[in-house]
């Protein structure tokens, strides 16, 4: 058990967090979102030494997106890569502002960072000849054929439509690690690895951006490995994960072995877009002792660092 909380962990938002279901995205939404969070998390945070804030990016880079489609001709283009960094930048204020007002309410003086982030891909990474990352509006079947014919990936997303997909490569190393470990050595709060962080690749000694997105899950288990935090949360829209989700035979996921749950993922309980990614990221990360992975909703974030409510990935020794 622990009663106590961690000296330092990482906690991931989903980007679809920042808006509220059925509910158009807006940056009044996302402020509200954000300072609802972060006066959650100051509890958490008070007595927590090394603390980092990773957060998902999906629906702003469709609309990012979208301005790039509709200012075509008026204003130059960007690059998916662009728009990743775009995003990040946007949200890392963000959160930036809200967090400094939630807490300098509640009496706490804390120094926060926002660090834009590269993550290093595999340019020979399968995931690139496989694109299956939704992306984008959704298309009309005219556009679809139309961007097929021009030799851009599209399918089509499950109860929504056509879109563009894009490779979701492997994260293999966040390159500003070393930069946030010194914030976080002087008691920073660091923000950093948004939308995954910008995904790029070597050539000739050289950085260079790629079409892809990142999962964020995967970088923040990555760079909590990296940084020898302890303690890995992420938080959804549940308050837990689940077996035989939206079923008559729905069950909650709490305390649980890495091995229980890999099982269970291999069984077909987590839905590949949404659950599934955590569900890899938490055995990813929960691979040595005396780490944890949890899973929760903002309203059971406490509860579940105190390891009495959420998903409870553990080592199991």
């Amino acid at each position: 058990m622990h009663d106590e909380t961690p000296a330092g962990f990482l906690l991931a938002l989903g980007g679809n967090a920042f808006v509220t279901g059925g509910e158009p995205l807006t940056m009044p939404g996302q402020f509200a979102y954000a300072e609802a969070v972060a006066t959650r998390l100051l509890p958490c945070v008070r007595d927590a030494d090394r603390v980092v804030v990773v957060h998902g990016n999906g629906p702003q880079v469709g609309h990012m997106l979208a301005r790039v489609e509709a200012a075509l001709g008026t204003a130059y283009a960007l690059p998916l890569d662009v728009c990743v960094a775009e995003t990040e930048g946007e949200l890392g204020y963000v959160l930036l502002q809200a967090l400094r007002n939630a807490w300098r309410a509640q009496g706490v003086d804390r120094e926060i960072c926002a660090v834009l982030t590269q993550v290093l891909v595999a340019a020979d990474d399968p995931a690139f000849a496989t694109p299956v990352k939704p992306i984008g509006r959704v298309l009309s079947a005219a556009e679809a054929a139309r961007l097929r014919a021009e030799g851009v990936a599209v399918q089509v997303d499950v109860g929504r439509g056509w879109r563009r997909v894009v490779a979701s490569p492997k994260p293999c190393a966040v390159l500003e690690t070393a930069s946030i470990a010194r914030l976080l050595d002087g008691g920073i709060v660091v923000i950093a690895g948004g939308g995954g962080g910008v995904p790029v690749t070597t050539a000739h000694e050289r950085l260079l951006g790629v079409e892809a997105v990142v999962d964020k899950d995967a970088t923040a288990a990555l760079l909590a490995d990296a940084l020898a935090l302890t303690t890995l949360v992420m938080l959804t829209d549940v308050p837990c994960a689940f077996e035989h989700f939206r079923s008559p035979r729905q069950r909650a996921v709490g305390r649980i072995t890495r091995a229980r749950l890999a099982a269970l993922a291999a069984d077909g309980h987590f839905a590949p877009g949404s659950m599934g990614p955590k569900i890899a990221a938490a055995c990813d990360f929960v691979d040595r002792p005396s780490r944890r992975a949890i899973i929760c909703a903002p309203d059971n974030l406490a509860a579940a660092l105190a390891d009495t409510d959420g998903t409870r990935v553990h080592d199991g020794e």
